[in-house]
């Protein structure tokens, strides 16, 4: 009760001061504007916070936007892992080892190759050779996968190499765990269109359905 009796009497008083106010400028100016310089005031502050650079909205955004910018395969200015590639597994898997003799086995995000078994398997691997066997290259962790790889994109230099196996051919857009990546999409759907590298097979089987069929063919 008494937290009620005392925020009506501070109500009250708050009421009694901007009558007072407004009575005092009207008599003084012969209009009433505090209200709205008020609003003025209060506006231009918020706006003036907001173009700060360090507003805390402006970090979170160019957080997500740059977060955004390794996701989408856009060159960023620095990487999570740098090193020398030192062995291509497959069309998608790499190891490289960086400056402190740390070696890393690199899942590429956002695409599937097809397997080294599977028709243009040993192709996508050699075209990654190509790219990067024994280059320096830098990467974009976006995950760890269940055998303990990185999973990101990576660069050599300014090349984005995940983009570049799609756009050549030798990959799909791997829809399932990278479905926002639209710069894969619109790559894959070009090289389909000029029946590039596997797409010049009719009906290429994509890898994951290959891989269900295999373990399908064990049991």
């Amino acid at each position: 009760m008494q937290g009620k009796k005392f925020s009506s009497r501070t109500l009250k008083k708050i009421l009694l001061l901007l009558i007072a106010v407004t009575v005092f400028q009207y008599a003084q100016d012969g209009k009433v504007s505090w209200p709205q310089d008020t609003w003025r005031w209060a506006v231009g502050s918020i706006g003036e916070y907001a173009n700060r650079p360090d507003a805390a909205w402006r970090r979170a955004a160019d957080k997500v936007e740059e977060l955004g910018a390794s996701r989408e395969g856009q060159p960023t200015p620095g990487f999570d892992i740098e090193g020398r590639v030192v062995r291509v597994a497959d069309g998608d898997t790499l190891s490289v080892l960086d400056k402190h003799g740390t070696q890393y086995k690199i899942r590429f995000y956002g695409i599937d190759t097809p397997e080294r078994e599977q028709a243009h398997g040993k192709a996508a691997m050699r075209a990654l050779q190509k790219l990067v066997d024994g280059r320096s290259v830098g990467i974009v962790v976006v995950d760890t996968d269940s055998y303990g790889r990185k999973v990101g994109t990576v660069y050599r230099g300014e090349n984005n190499i995940n983009l570049a196996m799609v756009a050549a051919g030798h990959a799909w857009w791997y829809r399932r765990h990278a479905p926002n990546e639209r710069q894969l999409e619109d790559a894959e759907r070009r090289a389909r269109e000029q029946k590039l590298g596997l797409w010049a097979q009719p009906n290429p089987l994509p890898p994951w359905q290959w891989r269900r069929e295999q373990r399908y063919q064990q049991r």
